[in-house]
Order: C-alpha cells, then sequence, then structure tokens
C-alpha cells in the first residue's frame, strides 16, 4: 500500500505539532511506502491513499483524485459554528465554503476529530462519508510523576493577537489581579511563542502590578511543556472556542487538574475530570481557582480521573485503529 500525506504548512510543522506527528506515525506503521510532502506538485498519484489534512486546502487534490479514481481522507478541526472564531465556517466567503463543502461532500471519508462537530454536520449535511476519531495524547511521553505540584498555574497560548484573545489571556490576567491580594505567592505561568513579545500584554501586568505573579515563558520545548504539566497546581484554559483542546488532553495525561470553558470539544475531551466554567469572566475563573486551592482532595481526585479518561478515551492506539479501520475499508470494501 503507497500512501501519500500532505498537508500545506511548513515543513517543520510536521516534526513540532503533535496532531500531525501522530497521524505520520501511525502511516508509517500501517505502510512503508508513505510520501510526506506540503505542495501540491509533490502529491504522488501512484498512492493508494492520498491522505489530506485540513478541508481549507483540500479542493485541488480531492478534484484531481477524483478524475483519478483515487481514495482520499480529509481529517482536521472544522471550525463548524464556532462564532467566536474568524475561521468559523460560516464566517467565511461564499466561495471559500463553496470549496471547503465540495472538498467534504467528494472526499471518500472525513475523520473528525471534534465529536461536537461531527454531530452537527452530520445532522445538517446528512452525508454518508463521515466517521469521528478523536485527537490523542502520547500516555508515555505525557505521564504523571510522583511527586507533589507545585504553587503555579499553567497556560498554554498560541502567538498572534486573535489567539491571545481566543484563550482569554487578558481575562487570565484579571483573575490572577483578584487572587493576588489573597495568595500574593500564586504564580501564573504563559507560554507560547510571541506572546512574550506583545506589548499589549505587558503593559497590562505592569498596569496591574502583576509582574512577581505572571511570568511569559514565551516558547518551550517539548520536555519543558510536559514538566510544567506534571508540577502545575492547574491547567488554566478558559476560552472562547476550542475545537478540540488537545493541550487540555496532555494536561489531563500528565495527571493536571484542568479549569476550562465550557465551549466547542472541550466538555468532550474533559468530562467530569475536571471544572467546566461556563463562560470566561475574570470573576469566574478566580472563583474556580480558588475552589481548587482551597480542596487538595479534589486537586489528587481530579488529575487521577483526568489521566484515566485519557487512557480510556484519547491514547494513541485509538487513532491508530480508527484511520487503519478507515483504509481498510476504503481499499477492500466493494
Amino acid at each position: 500500500m503507497k500512501v501519500t500525506f500532505y498537508c500545506n504548512v511548513h515543513q517543520s510543522a510536521f516534526s513540532i505539532l503533535e496532531f500531525y506527528k501522530q497521524d505520520i506515525n501511525i502511516l508509517k506503521d500501517l505502510t512503508s511506502q508513505l510520501k510526506i510532502v506540503n505542495r501540491y506538485r509533490d502529491i504522488d498519484w501512484s498512492s493508494d491513499i492520498i491522505f489530506i489534512w485540513w478541508w481549507t486546502y483540500a479542493f485541488y487534490p480531492i478534484f484531481m483524485a477524483k478524475l483519478l479514481k483515487k481514495k482520499t481522507i480529509i481529517t482536521g478541526t472544522f471550525n463548524y459554528r464556532a462564532p467566536d472564531s474568524p475561521l468559523d465556517y460560516y464566517r467565511r466567503p461564499f466561495w471559500q465554503r463553496y470549496l471547503i463543502k465540495y472538498a467534504m461532500k467528494n472526499s471518500s471519508c472525513n475523520i473528525l476529530v471534534s465529536r461536537h462537530e461531527f454531530d452537527q454536520i452530520q445532522k445538517d449535511w446528512k452525508l454518508s462519508n463521515l466517521t469521528y476519531s478523536p485527537h490523542v495524547v502520547d500516555t508515555e511521553k505525557y505521564k504523571p510523576v510522583s511527586k507533589s505540584r507545585h504553587n503555579y498555574l499553567f497556560s498554554i497560548i498560541s502567538s498572534g493577537k486573535h489567539s491571545i484573545k481566543r484563550k482569554c489571556l487578558p481575562e487570565i490576567i484579571l483573575a490572577a489581579k483578584i487572587l493576588s491580594i489573597k495568595y500574593p505567592e500564586l504564580k501564573f505561568l504563559i507560554a507560547g511563542r510571541d506572546v512574550d513579545n506583545l506589548k499589549s500584554v505587558k503593559n497590562m501586568i505592569n498596569e496591574l502590578d502583576l509582574s512577581c505573579s505572571i511570568v511569559l515563558l514565551g516558547e518551550i520545548s517539548e520536555e519543558k511543556k510536559i514538566e510544567l504539566l506534571q508540577n502545575c497546581l492547574i491547567y488554566l484554559q478558559p476560552s472562547k472556542y476550542e475545537g478540540f483542546g488537545l493541550a487540555i488532553a496532555e494536561a489531563m495525561s500528565c495527571g493536571a487538574p484542568i479549569i476550562a470553558s465550557d465551549v466547542g470539544e472541550v466538555k468532550n475531551v474533559l468530562g467530569d475530570a475536571g471544572v467546566l466554567i461556563n463562560g470566561y469572566k475574570p470573576e469566574e475563573i478566580a472563583i474556580a481557582i480558588e475552589s481548587f486551592i482551597n480542596d487538595k482532595q479534589l486537586q489528587t481526585d481530579l488529575g487521577i480521573k483526568a489521566r484515566e479518561r485519557i487512557l480510556q478515551k484519547f491514547s494513541y492506539d485509538i487513532r491508530k485503529r480508527d484511520v487503519e479501520k478507515v483504509i481498510n475499508q476504503l481499499l477492500f470494501s466493494g
């Protein structure tokens, strides 16, 4: 079996972003003939399967595959009915929606990583070529350590002004201000590329006199990220929208207690293994944090439950099994 993995991103992303790495490793386990490309012109049309990440860039390979009678799979997060996301399907121009919908309708199979989006799209579009398989976590790498947790909260926020708004960094800073009077030793560690370079964020921290409470780490290594997840008092991720919440799942796998907003796919990932807040107001965030600080048993119980939930529902073997099943159905059915 020959497979081409295609995604229109910089080549370096294939070794950095966990969801690309996982699918590439899965495909390597399933075939010795795997070609990994990030440009249309490099797609190997002699492949038995064209495996595509993101519907946004799928029109051309799907169109060509249809002409050549090739099997295709598209996967990713759709941002379907996500009003707080600028990439929401219904906020896109008509021509983009047309191309995206064409790709989805004409792909041999669409693997949606969000149960929330799967249910919505299946109900609205009534397509027969949809299946669900979530993002997963390497539970051997992301695992708890047997030591007491430290007195800091940890958040991961991607680069870009939109991400900072979506991930509620201003609200986190305001929540830190509310808590700083009663808990002056409590630290908020924020990781993410370029977050430490944004003047507006730094100005806000300085104006609120929080330079001792909030630490902007900037971009960190995966090893450092895992260490912080293993040792944080709470993994904090309020958000205005989450297509999945992979960082939440990674924190859960490390046994971290979680506070997150009930948006998008988060509830399906977190279940009852953490605290969901119905919004993202600083006061709500501060109240949720304080409930954790004052309940050590809750921290322990939810950390254990979070790890177990990842092992049962979001482990690497689950995604591998799902992808293998889809490929076998496409190649050997009919």
